[in-house]
């Protein structure tokens, strides 16, 4: 990179990112007016479509009359009660309630008309059929919030967060993702992206003009450049805590069989998700339920009773257990305490982080029991439940105190990814000011952060990585 190409780099920092995005689709065609169902499957009380795009109100009109005025002369953002009519037979098919979003203020930035009419299936499948023959196309998955991303409403990290909230599985998760999509990942990556320009374009400018005493040295650098490396370092740490709130956790419940295993899953769910029967050998196959901890979706799987196999399905059960067990982040090893002390059982989750459950306290405890640690229960009764939650909460907390402080940050798996390799080049770059290596050694890695950071944040994106995000969202969205 040359003097004026540092130079511009620096300039470019005040240019908001949504600018960068439209600049890079004014080449573009004019897109397709896309229509969606935006309300989950099944009959509910109301049943929402979506219709975005240049020609979104000449394709509703057709479809939709308000009750009084026009759909063009709506103001925007203001529900009015509309009928919805077949064009072709004049036929009303139901009462709506319709806004107009005009571009680019809506959520695509394009033209965003929605249509909240009775949510039987059949009405709006209707509806959608009449639009689709107005002109309109169904949409993609994700392809509203893909149009919100390429016209500058949203960048990346803020569109990632979307399908972050649809997902959350907790209150806690769902408020996470909440504040990313307001921009909290966003903010702290630009923040990191702008010390970091500030400092390539300094040594870039240093390193074309030496003899001039302009930009900035290495050694003026060093201490900004260590800066930037606990900060992003920060983030990742946040980045991953981020992710157990919203991934969740995995415990497995393990022993041998007749211990009790199928009746702590269902005392621990509130529910009969596994079948109880005295017949050693019932669970066959895994079974799950999930719970919530301290806002963690916790993941309970009950498996096959471990001891010799008797029959190919037995030895099939077992191979699940086992694999389930090294996939898990934590065992319950679950053994009868009105039986001898089950060594093997407990041997065989040594090597694995591991609690042992205590069952069927409500009978008479067997003596071998008194000086081995673990948490007492009787799934039957109810008894040390509370205690066992409890110590559940406080392993969860625990691994989100290894996996750093959350910090309010929630990502997703492609971003954490992005941000350790970020986090990489910058320990590469502080490891080429220690060795007092060239100007160019500390350089090249920097460059590599910045590339991150565009990442992040979707400055250049390429249309595969688009394609693959926006195709995981549900259509509609």
């Amino acid at each position: 990179m040359n003097r004026a190409a540092a130079l511009n780099t620096v300039a470019l920092r005040g240019e908001p990112e949504a600018s960068r995005s439209r600049d890079s689709e004014i080449e573009d065609p004019i897109p397709d007016t896309i229509v969606a169902v935006a309300t989950p499957p099944g009959a509910g009380a109301i049943g929402m479509i979506r219709v975005s795009g240049p020609q979104a109100l000449v394709v509703v009109q057709e479809v939709v009359r308000p009750r009084s005025g026009t759909l063009d002369a709506q103001r925007p953002a203001v529900l009015r009660r509309a009928d919805i009519v077949d064009p072709a037979h004049g036929e009303i098919l139901d009462e709506a309630l319709c806004a107009v979003m005009r571009r680019p203020r809506s959520y695509t930035g394009e033209d965003l008309i929605e249509i909240c009419c009775h949510g039987s299936p059949v009405v709006l499948r209707r509806v959608l059929d009449l639009i689709v023959r107005a002109g309109a196309r169904i949409a993609q998955p994700g392809e509203f919030t893909k149009r919100a991303f390429l016209n500058g409403r949203m960048n990346l990290a803020e569109a990632e967060a979307v399908i972050q909230i649809i997902s959350a599985r907790t209150a806690r998760a769902a408020a996470l993702a909440a504040r990313a999509l307001r921009g909290d990942l966003s903010r702290k990556v630009d923040a990191l992206r702008e010390a970091l320009l500030d400092v390539i374009a300094g040594l870039e400018v240093a390193l074309d003009f030496p003899d001039d005493g302009v930009g900035v040295t290495v050694a003026a650098a060093a201490q900004d450049i260590r800066d930037l490396a606990r900060s992003a370092r920060r983030l990742v740490d946040a980045a991953r805590a981020g992710q157990v709130i919203h991934g969740g956790l995995s415990v497995v419940i393990v022993g041998s069989p007749n211990a009790g295993k199928s009746s702590l899953l269902n005392a621990l769910l509130e529910s009969d998700r596994a079948i109880v029967s005295p017949e050693a050998g019932t669970t066959r196959d895994l079974v799950d339920g999930t719970i919530d901890l301290d806002g963690v979706p916790v993941r309970l799987v009950d498996t096959a009773g471990l001891r010799e196999p008797v029959g190919v399905l037995e030895a099939e059960g077992m191979r699940r257990t086992r694999r389930a067990m090294s996939d898990s982040d934590l065992c319950l090893v679950v053994v009868d305490g009105s039986l001898a002390v089950d060594a093997p059982a407990i041997s065989a989750a040594a090597e694995l982080e591991h609690v042992v459950v205590i069952n069927k306290i409500d009978l008479r405890g067997h003596q071998d029991w008194a000086s081995v640690v673990g948490v007492r229960v009787s799934a039957l009764t109810g008894e040390g439940l509370g205690e066992l939650k409890a110590t559940l909460s406080s392993w969860v907390c625990r691994r989100l105190a290894l996996d750093g402080d959350e910090g309010g940050l929630v990502a997703t798996a492609r971003q954490v990814c992005l941000l350790e390799e970020i986090t990489r080049d910058f320990d590469q770059s502080v490891a080429a000011i220690e060795s007092d290596a060239p100007i160019e050694a500390v350089l090249v890695p920097l460059r590599g952060a910045l590339s991150g950071c565009d990442d992040v944040l979707g400055v250049d994106v390429d249309d595969a990585v688009l394609d693959r995000i926006f195709s995981r969202f549900c259509v509609g969205k």
